[in-house]
């Protein structure tokens, strides 16, 4: 006879609430599968029949009481006990969790004891599927409920539901006792996010990769791309051991994450010598091409000082930087070894304007120009012929205008740049 672990459905739209349940019902030796909504829950349970499912009940797209009563009225799934979770404690509550056909309730906060009784309960003794002919009417404070149980279920509901409160109150001062431990937990679970977040992934993607195991992709219609690549790499690589090649990767690399930080953007990945950046995304703003364009700045103003004093073994690697605005298709691809990643026409011409870049110079297209050319100085060098793309406009930034730079060279923005730039900001808002 084969053996399998009971697979439970954990459903609720806060990542961070979703890993500590997983976690927890992981050491207890259950397969859990998670969800982030009951829409997307009802498909799992179509293709996955969960052993059992706990839901929360405030969730958008579709609610924990739609995913009940959608699961009760499915012939095929109608033996799945659903325990419903919710911060409402409220005879109302209650009642349409009841009404939906809920096999049990759990109200926040609850301790983990009792979580496991009640999971343990349902999976040794489902309750038997109810049909519609099995109709209680129950009236509770004015408003009239139509329950699909017969007495006796519904009398072991609402006793459970009582004991469940009842229990809770006597445990609360165990409860607070194990606040600490449970704030350990919290802060393994905050360490796994912020490691994943800083290394590899906006912190929206990385929550909800962490919790649900996947990300929605979204086309931006509005986002800037920043390409740069080291001129004559291929040429130093021979000359460097394989320590050498990484640590002076990682010295330039690590200057220009700094750099896509302060100005709001994001890494999207390297390939060999090439470092590719966005922003826009993966919260939407107005500023990007101009962020774009001081991390370029900065990116260029830290190669040519390191070339002037350089007496570390770390070879001088001149850059070359091509940025492009507009649209883009963002999403998260691999099953085991995730990828950020982007696609689209933007993505290919900010390639190419990299390409066509010279050493030290920041080459931009028509499009982001006409989105930077108040704030910075650009040298327009016509159309040049480009593989796949015939002619493009390109312009070179050279600085920021003198009246908005802080410093003769024109690399760090003043107050008026500032104020200008806020201005645009705030406009994407209203």
């Amino acid at each position: 006879m084969l053996e399998t672990k009971p697979r439970i459905l954990v459903v609720d739209d806060h990542p961070a609430l979703v890993t500590l349940t997983r976690h927890k019902l992981i050491q207890k030796g259950y397969e859990v599968l998670t969800a982030q909504n009951g829409e997307d829950a009802l498909e799992l349970a179509r293709t996955e029949y969960p052993d059992l499912i706990l839901s929360d009940v405030e969730m958008p797209v579709m609610d924990g009481f739609e995913l009940c009563e959608r699961i009760k009225k499915d012939s095929r799934l109608n033996k799945i006990p659903l325990i419903l979770v919710t911060s409402m404690v409220t005879t109302e509550y209650i009642m349409r969790g009841i009404e939906a056909g809920a096999d049990n309730y759990l109200t926040k906060p609850y301790d983990d004891d009792t979580l496991y009784t009640k999971i343990k309960e349902l999976l040794q003794n489902p309750p038997p599927p109810v049909s519609e002919v099995s109709t209680v009417e129950v009236n509770i404070e004015g408003k009239t409920y139509n329950i699909l149980a017969d007495y006796s279920h519904l009398v072991n509901l609402l006793i459970s539901t009582y004991k469940n409160t009842l229990a809770q109150n006597n445990q609360l001062s165990e409860m607070q006792s194990g606040l600490n431990a449970a704030n350990k937990e919290l802060e393994i679970t905050k360490q796994e996010h912020e490691e994943l977040i800083h290394n590899i992934f906006p912190e929206k993607i990385a929550e909800n990769l962490l919790a649900y195991g996947t990300v929605t992709p979204e086309r931006y219609e509005d986002s800037t791309i920043m390409f740069t690549d080291f001129v004559g790499f291929t040429k130093v690589v021979p000359d460097l051991s394989a320590e050498q090649l990484i640590e002076s990767l990682s010295f330039y690399f690590d200057k220009f994450d700094d750099f896509t930080a302060q100005h709001n953007m994001i890494k999207i990945k390297t390939i060999g010598d090439s470092y590719m950046a966005a922003g826009g995304l993966p919260d939407r703003n107005s500023t990007h091409p101009v962020d774009a364009v001081l991390t370029a700045l900065k990116i260029v103003d830290f190669v040519r000082d390191f070339s002037k004093k350089s007496l570390s073994e770390t070879p001088y690697l001149p850059i070359r930087i091509g940025v492009h605005t507009g649209k883009a298709v963002v999403g998260v691809i691999g099953k085991k070894r995730f990828a950020y990643d982007m696609w689209g026409e933007t993505v290919n011409l900010a390639a190419r304007l990299e390409q066509h870049s010279d050493e030290n110079q920041i080459n931009i297209s028509e499009t982001t120009y006409q989105r930077v050319k108040d704030f910075f100085e650009c040298e327009p060098r016509g159309d040049i012929e480009t593989k796949y793309m015939g002619k493009v406009p390109m312009y070179f930034v050279k600085r920021i205008k003198p009246d908005y730079s802080e410093d003769d060279e024109g690399m760090f923005p003043n107050r008026l740049f500032v104020r200008e730039y806020n201005s645009i900001s705030r406009q994407h808002q209203l």
